[in-house]
C-alpha cells in the first residue's frame, strides 16, 4: 500500500512540474504588451526589427536595445519563476520611442529589479504558428509569436515617404490610413525636434527645409495609436 502511495505521489509531482517542450524549442518574438488594459505594440524601426525571447532550462534572455537575462528559473507547465534578473552591458537605444518601450517592458511588465518573480504562461496554436502569452502577478500580459512577423511590421508598410533624400518638402503617403496623424521628427541622437498634427487623405506633406543636412527619423502615429518610424535623409 505504501509503495502504491509513493508511486501516486511521484506521478502527481511529475505532472505538476511538467514542462512544455515548445517553450524551449522556439525563439519567441514580442508582439505587444498589455499594461493596465492598454495595448502597446512593439516598435519596428531602423533601430529595432523585433524583440526576441529565448527560454532555456536555467535562464532566459530578451533584448530591446539593452539585453536582459533572468537566472535560476523554475519552470512548470503553467508557470515560470525567475529568481533574479540582470541587465547586460550593451548599446542603449537612441530613439526615445525605443527607450520608452524598453522601460515599459523591463520595468513595467517584468519588474526586473525584484527577486523571485513568478509569471504564468500558456502556449496556443494559431494556424501554422504558435502564440505564447505570459502574465505577471498584476494581470498585465506579454504576447509573443514564434515568427518575427508582428502587427507593427505590417503597420510599418502602411506609410511611404518621398522623396528620400529630400531637400524642402517630405510627402507622407498611405492608401489605407485616413484621418489625423501625429508627426514627430527626431535627429540621429534621438532628440525630438518638432511635433505637429496633420490630416491625411491618401497623402500629406511636411516642410523640412529648416533642418540641417543629415539623417532623421519620422515618427508617425495614427488615431488608433499605431506608430511607424521612417528614416529619411535631408540634403
Amino acid at each position: 500500500m505504501k509503495k502504491l502511495l509513493y508511486i501516486l505521489l511521484f506521478n502527481i509531482t511529475a505532472i505538476s512540474f511538467a514542462q512544455n517542450p515548445q517553450l524551449f524549442d522556439n525563439t519567441w518574438y514580442l508582439q505587444k504588451l498589455n499594461i493596465d488594459g492598454i495595448d502597446y505594440y512593439t516598435p519596428n524601426n531602423s533601430e529595432i526589427d523585433f524583440i526576441p525571447l529565448n527560454i532555456y532550462q536555467e535562464f532566459l534572455d530578451t533584448k530591446v536595445c539593452l539585453s536582459l537575462s533572468g537566472y535560476q528559473l523554475t519552470i512548470t507547465n503553467t508557470d515560470i519563476n525567475i529568481f533574479e534578473f540582470i541587465i547586460l552591458p550593451d548599446n542603449p537605444c537612441v530613439l526615445s520611442e525605443n527607450n520608452d518601450y524598453e522601460n515599459l517592458y523591463y520595468n513595467g511588465f517584468l519588474e526586473w529589479q525584484f527577486l523571485d518573480k513568478t509569471f504564468s504562461y500558456v502556449i496556443e496554436e494559431v494556424g501554422a504558428n504558435l502564440a505564447l502569452t505570459i502574465n505577471n502577478d498584476s494581470g498585465d500580459k506579454a504576447y509573443y509569436g514564434n515568427t518575427p512577423l508582428t502587427v507593427n511590421t505590417f503597420s510599418n508598410n502602411l506609410f511611404s515617404i518621398f522623396p528620400n533624400p529630400v531637400k524642402n518638402e517630405l510627402t507622407i503617403n498611405s492608401n489605407q490610413v485616413t484621418g489625423k496623424l501625429n508627426i514627430k521628427i527626431f535627429n540621429i541622437e534621438g532628440k525630438l525636434l518638432s511635433t505637429q498634427s496633420l490630416d491625411i487623405e491618401k497623402q500629406t506633406s511636411i516642410a523640412i527645409s529648416s533642418l540641417s543636412n543629415g539623417i532623421y527619423f519620422l515618427n508617425i502615429e495614427d488615431e488608433m495609436g499605431n506608430t511607424t518610424v521612417k528614416k529619411f535623409i535631408k540634403e
